[in-house]
């Protein structure tokens, strides 16, 4: 027989309680805004990373250009000390007939045509690839004693300028 004292204890408490419950989704949610934060931070970084490498190609991309066009760069129509001469080379571009500036349709083609058309197609992709790049130019310095070019690059990275050089030593001409 089964005495009152021997029966199971009824208080004796089984499974979770909504307090219990209620802490865990508080973590869980704490959790889950931490790896939201991350991701956001992720994506960030990776885009100022992508347009740094754009940055990069677009500065060897010109840097080939120049190498290529070795006549031109010696003259100084490479050249574009400040944004007004980045800004003058691209209205030469824009204002030039495809006949005389499009060096590879095969007209009527000279070393600095080929330095208008270079320059002009390159700031096309620059203001493409880059933003904020319109607004402040990039600009080239060729110096023909050294062989080298200082190619400056600026864009907006989250609202903030970034800019970034390159010193190319061409090969010797």
């Amino acid at each position: 027989m089964i005495r009152p004292n021997e029966l199971p204890n009824s208080n004796h408490q089984r499974g979770f309680t909504l307090v219990e419950v209620l802490v865990a989704l508080v973590v869980l949610a704490i959790g889950l805004l931490g790896l939201a934060s991350l991701q956001i931070m992720s994506i960030k970084f990776n885009t100022d990373s992508y347009l740094r490498s754009q940055a990069t190609t677009l500065a060897y991309d010109i840097s080939d250009r120049l190498r290529t066009n070795t006549a031109a760069a010696r003259a100084g129509n490479y050249t574009t000390a400040t944004k007004a001469d980045a800004d003058a080379k691209k209205a030469a571009y824009d204002g030039c007939s495809a006949a005389a500036c499009n060096c590879y349709s095969g007209g009527n083609c000279t070393a600095a045509n080929l330095a208008t058309f270079d320059l002009g197609t390159w700031y096309q992709r620059v203001e493409t690839a880059l933003p904020g790049a319109t607004e402040n130019r990039p600009t080239i310095i060729f110096d023909a004693a050294t062989n080298t070019a200082t190619i400056t690059i600026n864009w907006r990275e989250r609202d903030l300028g970034q800019t970034q050089s390159w010193e190319v030593q061409l090969w010797p001409f």
